[in-house]
């Protein structure tokens, strides 16, 4: 099985802290380790360091390379330009299929916490061992709900469709992507929704047909990258054919029309680490609910996540829900409850004269 490790977002909705320069997988905000690292490391139990590929953007391959120097140059996978999954994923797929025909790909997440990295590595086995007798199928690993939240999107599960190595494998009935509350409240409670991770076991060569099949354009100009692969040409083909793929989610591609989805139940103690109201999932709060980190004092101060340095002090007094992030350059407040918002904040950013800057 060969891993990739997806590294070539943003993370807008982190910001402040997460900028294009260095977006939020390239961070420790969880433990020691950068979210990237602490990617590579969770499959390492399962996994040759060969095995092993990075997918990011070309003005990250730099941070690529620092982070991970175990990583060699030619498993690092350089998307040209920003192309949501759907490329990316096409692209990842074309170079292994070339390179290893046959081959079951793990295409994984960089910016997720995953707090039983044993039963996520035996899990991603069982659809690796699965596909062997089940190639045509796509897998998805369902997290189980812990909660209520419309951040996420949701996965409906079907019947069984086989079991492999004691686990059930089940059909996917549907997507439903990031519903109200009202809907989210009766996924949870049915017990036949999971949250979609976006991590994905596969064989890259059903991946490609589903491409041929659904988004012909983008499979026509894979076909181009995958002549040149191994020749002197690769990379400035990929160069001239990458950017002319139109920016679509894979979800949207192909795994939303495919006949053969179907996914496992992950209990995994997952967190999608997409926002800074997210954070409290995975990191411990105080008496009064407050996440801190920084020279902060906090005053008759409830429900407060606060990111700051240790050069300035940040006094909190008589407030309470708020997300506080400070960086020196940028400083964002809003509630704790709409950091959601953040993405907004951006959007506006890049609209101002001069705003990129700070993006």
């Amino acid at each position: 099985m060969k891993i990739v490790i997806r590294a070539g977002g943003i993370g807008t909705r982190l910001w402040p802290f997460s900028r294009q320069t260095q977006p939020k997988q390239f961070h420790a905000l969880v433990g020691t380790e950068t979210m990237v690292q602490e990617a590579v490391s969770r499959v390492m139990p399962i996994a040759d360091i060969g095995d092993i590929f990075v997918s990011t953007g070309t003005d990250l391959v730099g941070i690529v390379s620092e982070q991970l120097p175990a990583i060699p140059s030619t498993q690092v996978i350089v998307e040209p330009a920003l192309r949501n999954t759907g490329p990316a994923v096409g692209l990842e797929c074309i170079l292994l299929e070339t390179r290893y025909p046959g081959c079951t790909v793990a295409s994984l997440g960089s910016d997720h916490h995953i707090g039983k990295p044993e039963e996520f590595c035996r899990l991603l086995k069982v659809a690796a061992d699965a596909l062997e007798d089940m190639p045509e199928n796509l897998f998805t690993i369902g997290v189980k709900p812990t909660r209520v939240d419309t951040g996420f999107g949701y996965i409906q599960k079907g019947d069984v469709a086989g079991t492999v190595n004691d686990e059930p494998i089940y059909a996917v009935n549907a997507f439903t992507e990031k519903p109200d509350a009202e809907r989210a409240q009766t996924y949870v409670e049915s017990g036949q929704y999971l949250w979609n991770s976006n991590m994905f076991v596969w064989k890259a060569r059903t991946v490609l047909d589903l491409f041929e099949e659904y988004e012909p354009e983008i499979y026509v100009l894979l076909q181009e990258i995958g002549a040149a692969v191994g020749t002197e040409q690769e990379a400035a083909v990929i160069e001239a054919v990458y950017p002319k793929m139109k920016e679509i989610a894979v979800d949207n591609a192909i795994i939303e029309r495919a006949p053969q989805v179907v996914t496992l139940e992950a209990d995994i103690d997952w967190s999608d680490i997409g926002s800074w109201g997210a954070l409290t999932d995975v990191l411990p709060v105080d008496d009064q609910g407050n996440l801190i980190n920084g020279n902060v004092v906090a005053l008759n101060t409830n429900n407060v996540t606060v990111y700051g340095g240790q050069d300035k002090i940040i006094a909190l007094v008589d407030v309470d829900n708020l997300i506080v992030v400070d960086t020196g350059d940028a400083l964002l407040i809003l509630p704790r409850d709409g950091s959601q918002r953040v993405r907004d904040v951006v959007g506006a950013l890049k609209e101002q004269d001069g705003g990129d800057r700070y993006c």
